[in-house]
């Protein structure tokens, strides 16, 4: 293969894949999104962002799922590929065809890329991003403007996204503007994250008609599970129903996930997705959830759920948190069809017969990334790859490490972008090479 047709071939196998489960997955949540972007009647459970991208190319003529497919095609074949292209113009060839076949080549990443959420738009949009800030040559305006367009988007993409977001912004002012001075590039990233912030509270507010409580559901979940572990019913009686006790609570428990306590339990309890709560109930249950900390089994919880976040979840309790194989059909969605039903099932056949390994294993890339990063950072990395790795692995911890308090449920799909920002520090430090001709300076 002709060297300059390298950045290309990402591209190339993100299609196969994205093909291979034509028309995608939907999940109850994605469902949902499609149904907002067909009618334009958006819901507080997740950012507007992708269902207002969906809407808006549906509008252009692109079918069905085709809108959000396109979008995760063209940033990860667009981010590995821009990836690829820098190390080829360092003349790091080895590098280059690393990242070209084996970035694409993550496991978590091929489990979860025809999944149509925000957690695997928002790692493309990160990945892309990443491509275009280690580019080698010279950056004008308009990469400048891409980058802060496509960050602007990633912070978008879901409500926790500046953590990841903001190291890649420290990468970002440090490489291309190496020349200023340190407060200058502080003062600049921080207005460019309360921009950020601004732009999407924004759309939310533009687009969103009734705000709920979706945080809501972590103290929920926690008090319901810390009541289970103690024998005393800790939910404040504003958000549950008459006669609610901890053996309703046990019967609904699930220890990896919130979902069945809005269902199961013969009182009721008050559920933050569907209206939002009153602000009686907001006080009462925040001041129950802030004593939990005071307590061993809120510690074991969380740990718990923690663990089984960044586990393989080969689990029967978790397979179903890892990916949603599936179309859901939501009200008046069009009903999809698989395109190549026997291609599809031999590739869900691969992909199931990696579950009882640790290739699922968020922990896995994110102890391997911080591994080889150690391990190479002592023999030497030349820039832009020192600079790059020590952002995608401050990205995917920083991003990752909240998650021991706020995750609802171990959903697999939250940590996406932590395992493919980590497997990419991972591929630098396998194949970089400590020669080589340096970066070009850049400064806008």
């Amino acid at each position: 293969m002709h060297q300059r047709l390298l950045p290309v071939l990402p591209a190339c196998l993100i299609a196969a894949l994205l093909l291979l489960a034509w028309p995608g997955y939907l999940s109850f949540d994605s469902a949902l999104q499609f149904h907002e972007a067909r009618t334009w009647v958006f819901l507080d459970l997740t950012p507007p962002l992708l269902p207002a991208l969906w809407g808006i190319l549906l509008r252009l003529g692109l079918p069905d799922t085709c809108a959000p497919l396109l979008l995760i095609w063209l940033s990860y074949g667009a981010g590995f590929g821009l990836l690829a292209k820098t190390a080829l113009q360092q003349r790091q060839h080895l590098l280059a065809w690393v990242l070209a076949l084996l970035g694409p080549a993550c496991p978590l990443l091929i489990l979860l890329l025809a999944q149509i959420w925000t957690d695997v738009l928002l790692a493309g949009f990160l990945l892309c991003a990443s491509g275009l800030i280690v580019q080698c040559d010279r950056p004008g305006r308009w990469r400048q403007l891409s980058i802060g367009v496509i960050l602007l988007m990633a912070t978008g993409s879901r409500q926790n996204a500046v953590l990841a977001v903001m190291p890649l912004l420290v990468l970002w002012l440090t490489r291309h503007w190496p020349n200023r001075g340190l407060g200058w590039r502080a003062t600049l990233g921080a207005l460019l994250v309360v921009a950020f912030l601004g732009c999407k509270a924004l759309l939310t507010n533009a687009l969103v008609e009734q705000r709920l409580d979706f945080w809501a559901m972590v103290p929920l979940f926690d008090l319901q599970a810390v009541s289970v572990a103690t024998g005393v019913q800790r939910l404040p009686p504003s958000v549950v129903g008459p006669g609610m006790s901890v053996d309703q609570l046990a019967s609904a428990f699930h220890p990896y996930t919130v979902t069945q306590l809005f269902y199961q339990t013969r009182s009721g309890v008050t559920d933050p997705t569907v209206a939002p709560l009153s602000a009686q109930q907001k006080s009462e249950l925040l001041a129950a959830w802030r004593r939990l900390p005071l307590e061993l089994p809120w510690w074991l919880h969380r740990w718990r759920l923690f663990s089984a976040l960044l586990g393989n979840h080969a689990d029967d309790q978790l397979i179903g948190l890892a990916d949603a194989a599936y179309m859901t059909d939501y009200a008046d969605n069009p009903v999809l069809t698989r395109q190549w039903p026997s291609a599809h099932a031999q590739y869900r056949g691969l992909l199931d017969r990696l579950r009882p390994t640790p290739a699922y294993a968020p922990a896995l890339y994110l102890w391997l990334g911080l591994a080889a990063l150690f391990w190479r950072w002592r023999r030497g990395l030349l820039e832009p790859w020192r600079g790059a790795a020590m952002a995608l692995c401050a990205s995917a911890w920083v991003y990752t490490l909240p998650y021991f308090l706020i995750a609802p449920t171990a959903e697999t799909r939250y940590v996406l972008w932590p395992a493919l920002a980590s497997w990419l520090v991972f591929l630098i430090a396998l194949a970089a090479r400590s020669g080589g001709r340096p970066a070009a300076s850049v400064d806008a």
